[in-house]
């Protein structure tokens, strides 16, 4: 019985930034435990090879290169979807960068505000409306998003980033708060220093990676399939009485 709570099979699961590290990690166990996933990220080559793995492995995959910064490209993504006959279950917004700023947060500029802000959280709000609307017809879905530590600890020369995150967590609650009688629960994912792309701003700095293992109980950093065990939990009826919340996968830095 306990199993069956952990079961996305048959539901079918949109995951942004799906070609690599989380989003790829993500992608892969839902598939593994039954779901259709549609891999989403901007290049076509990488999610077509993300989504071919799956499916040599006998998942159910459909790859979609699609820009979650840009509302033109969603509105294209999610034409291709419905043109497929797919109707999200579950979304994962994952899809985020982390540029840092040479020099001080107040030296950040417009452009670089912008582009940060449009993928990680102007994007992920568009998005999930528009999923949301249709779940809700349904009377059924959930909502994850990939959040960071970052959102609580400042880090001046990653502040856009800290502050686009930050403002994720309150789009969180926000949605849980409207979504939740219309069957949908929406909640995150604070991930601390991963073994991903962007955590290499760490790994690969002496001097941060030694100030982020004296502050971190476990003393390492966490793995990708780490966090999409975090994203089953919250995507499964293993969390039905879970909404609003942002669950710290961070090895305890938050602790």
């Amino acid at each position: 019985m306990a199993a069956d709570l952990y079961s996305i099979r048959d539901r079918v699961a949109l995951i942004t930034g799906g070609s690599r590290g989380i989003g790829q990690a993500i992608a892969e166990l839902f598939a593994e435990r039954g779901a259709q996933v549609i891999v989403c990220s901007r290049r076509q080559a990488s999610v077509d090879e993300v989504a071919a793995a799956i499916r040599a492995r006998g998942g159910r995959a459909h790859a979609f290169a699609a820009h979650v910064g840009k509302l033109e490209e969603i509105e294209r993504l999610l034409g291709r979807i419905e043109e497929q006959g797919l109707e999200p279950d579950i979304l994962v917004n994952n899809a985020g960068i982390s540029p840092p700023v040479t020099g001080e947060f107040c030296d950040t500029t417009p452009a670089l505000w912008d582009k940060i802000m449009d993928v990680n959280l102007r994007g992920p709000f568009f998005l999930t409306a528009a999923v949301a609307r249709k779940m809700a017809k349904r009377g059924s879905g959930t909502i994850v998003n990939i959040s960071t530590t970052s959102a609580r600890m400042a880090q001046p020369e990653i502040g856009a980033y800290c502050v686009s995150k930050a403002a994720l967590d309150a789009m969180t609650r926000v949605f849980a708060r409207e979504l939740g009688p219309k069957g949908i629960r929406v909640n995150g994912i604070s991930c601390g220093v991963i073994r991903t792309v962007m955590g290499e701003h760490t790994l690969s700095d002496p001097q941060r990676y030694a100030d982020f293992v004296r502050i971190s109980p476990i003393k390492r950093p966490g793995l990708p399939e780490e966090v999409a065990a975090a994203a089953l939990f919250l995507a499964s009826g293993a969390s039905s009485y879970t909404t609003g919340e942002t669950m710290q996968v961070d090895g305890g830095v938050l602790s």
